[in-house]
């Protein structure tokens, strides 16, 4: 028997962490074990709690707490930073779901995943956001935010002037048109482009459009500052080739809906530039569009046919390539479907003069002497096309920018028509025809391909009659020498518009201009930007005393969407990643709040999102509310017309 009793140390708590001081110093209590298991140290100190521990009872009391849950697990405390953390959690999965093409059936796994794989993160813990949560937090939060941040944005900013585009898309029979702004805000990073509604229309009538367009503008304040509108080129947005501001079109009628009557049209120059294309293909003996179709619609479902044409290909020395077919909705989707035919056009003809029954137009095509010379020229033609195309399909381009596009492919035609321009490899295929004795047939060729280029050139030049109004505004591009004049120029347009400029102060502001762009000469980065973003830097190194007349020009100059195309055809691929087969009953209100979201908050990373959520309280209540889902907002609408009815 020891001289003393053992005592229960601090270092024997440490060591054993299960236990705590008993009743005296000569006892510890196992807090494992039920309340009041009490083991004496006295004797054996140390020992006496090991032997405790490797007992078989405090090893059974170790697996029942391991597999029943605490009370604490399940709930929160209120107002609490954990709490905070774990709804910016769930509203940022909500987010990352949408930005990332995600399905919401996706987030019933990804809940339970959370807890199995980070079991000691108390976010992944209580971490609770499965498909109808997530639904509900991007419908009834995240989406109302995105568009109340857009608004809210415009206000504070003093942004005066948008511009507002709309086209239509099917799905079945639901025809969708979204409604998009674009204004210019260089403290947001220059010019933007927001969603502000999507609805189903039972038509595409001017009236329908009209009206649609009319209340979007009315509910969200922005009737007053509008200043122009964007369509594509069909007649019920402009009734044809000269803006008709007095007909029955969606332009005409909101024109008349403006007080000021100033409305500016934009219609779509990548729509101009490929039905230029297609204009000058018709002029031409072959009729190229319907072979294309035709040579794709005889293989593309036909194994045995592909399988032949394969090894025609390996005869012939050719590799096979997948033969393409192309749709007059598409722009020049004719350029791929007659680079590929080219491609293998050997294996392709012979394979069709050797069947005994081929198509009848097939075979006069593959039979004409000038078939290859034809789809030679005219791919040299749509490539040029084609890369300008990709200049005016880049996103944020301003008006001045496209016009300058369409002045270069004006400029390249008139030069191939005066030069009578055709590739080399044309030309030596028209040299072996002359030597084969078909030099009547050659002079018709080159008597098609002048009468081609008319055709492109008289196309082209109806359609750009209304964006050469927009040419006293080439200096804002700030990529050549500025000159007043020019300026002037600007000024008395707008003045015609009612836009009030004190031309003295904005030439003072002119002068400044001046000086911060001659700074940048021969700076290639500075050169390369857009113009919006060479003027936001502007904005952003001078006071405000130093640019106010200059600001105005450019809010309403880039409120003037260069043409609704790249923006609606961006929403329309997004409108069709979701609504695909494997989606078919996501709900048309769920969609509009995906795009929403998706669109308009595209400048966050889910990690910026993150944060942007933990800074905002407000946000972070509404995730947390009931509120959020249908049932709760249906139950308190119903509390409150009842208590209305009690109101005598």
């Amino acid at each position: 028997m020891p001289k003393r009793k053992c005592k229960f140390s601090v270092g024997l708590q440490k060591k054993y962490t299960c236990f705590r001081r008993g009743r005296d110093d000569f006892e510890g209590e196992c807090m494992i074990c039920k309340p009041g298991t009490f083991v004496s140290v006295a004797n054996k100190g140390g020992r006496d709690l090991q032997s405790h521990v490797e007992s078989e009872k405090h090893k059974k009391a170790i697996r029942g707490e391991a597999s029943s849950a605490q009370l604490t697990d399940f709930f929160i405390k209120p107002c609490s930073k954990l709490e905070d953390e774990v709804t910016a959690a769930e509203g940022t999965f909500a987010f990352h779901t949408v930005k990332h093409h995600n399905s919401y059936n996706v987030m019933a796994c990804t809940s339970g995943l959370l807890k199995t794989t980070f079991p000691d993160s108390n976010i992944a813990r209580k971490f609770s956001s499965a498909k109808t949560k997530t639904e509900a937090i991007v419908n009834s939060v995240l989406a109302p935010d995105c568009l109340e941040n857009v608004l809210k944005s415009i206000e504070e900013n003093d942004v005066c002037y948008c511009g507002v585009s709309t086209d239509g898309s099917n799905h079945g029979s639901v025809k969708v048109f979204p409604i998009v702004i674009q204004y210019f805000d260089w403290k947001s990073g220059g010019l933007q482009s927001k969603i502000i509604e999507m609805q189903s229309q039972p038509n595409e009538t001017a009236d329908t459009i009209l009206s649609y367009v009319k209340e979007t503008l009315e509910s969200k304040g922005l009737l007053k500052k509008c200043i122009a509108f964007i369509g594509d080129n069909c007649n019920t947005m402009f009734g044809g080739i000269r803006w008709d501001s007095e007909g029955r079109n969606v332009f005409a009628k909101l024109n008349n809906e403006l007080d000021n009557k100033t409305l500016i049209g934009v219609g779509c120059p990548g729509h101009i530039l490929n039905n230029c294309v297609h204009q000058a293909a018709e002029t031409l003996d072959i009729d190229v569009e319907s072979i294309i179709f035709k040579i794709y619609q005889y293989f593309h479902i036909y194994t045995v046919r592909t399988e032949q044409l394969k090894e025609y290909c390996e005869f012939v020395d050719t590799e096979y390539k997948k033969l393409l077919s192309h749709s007059k909705t598409r722009w020049l989707s004719l350029f791929p479907g007659v680079n590929r035919l080219i491609r293998v056009f050997p294996a392709v003809k012979a394979f069709f003069l050797s069947q005994n029954n081929p198509p009848t137009v097939l075979k006069r095509f593959f039979e004409h002497a000038f078939s290859e010379v034809y789809l030679l020229h005219l791919q040299s033609l749509m490539s040029m096309f084609h890369s300008y195309i990709l200049e005016l399909e880049r996103e944020n381009n301003s008006v001045v920018e496209v016009l300058k596009v369409l002045l270069c492919v004006q400029n390249v035609l008139n030069e191939h028509k005066s030069n009578n321009f055709m590739s080399l490899k044309v030309k030596s295929l028209l040299e072996e025809k002359r030597k084969e004795g078909l030099g009547a047939e050659c002079n018709k060729f080159y008597a098609d391909v002048n009468s081609l280029y008319d055709s492109c050139i008289e196309y082209l030049g109806k359609w750009m009659e209304s964006m050469k109004e927009f040419s006293c505004f080439m200096w804002m591009s700030l990529s050549e020498p500025l000159e007043w004049d020019k300026v002037e120029l600007s000024i008395k347009f707008l003045l015609d518009r009612d836009v009030s400029i004190d031309d003295v102060k904005c030439f003072d502001q002119f002068c400044n201009l001046k000086k911060f762009v001659d700074q940048y000469k021969g700076d290639d980065k500075f050169i390369n930007l857009q113009a919006h973003q060479k003027w936001t830097k502007y904005f952003e190194t001078s006071q405000n005393m130093c640019h106010s007349e200059l600001l105005k020009i450019a809010q309403f100059f880039f409120a003037v969407a260069s043409h609704d195309n790249a923006n609606m055809e961006h929403i329309f691929s997004l409108m069709q990643s979701w609504w695909s087969k494997e989606r078919g009953h996501l709900s048309l209100e769920s969609l509009r709040s995906i795009l929403l979201v998706q669109y308009n908050y595209k400048h966050f990373t889910c990690k910026e999102f993150h944060a942007y959520l933990l800074r905002n309280k407000q946000l972070l209540n509404k995730i947390r509310s009931t509120e959020k889902y249908a049932w709760a907002r249906q139950h308190q609408k119903e509390e409150q017309s009842a208590f209305e009815s009690d109101i005598p």
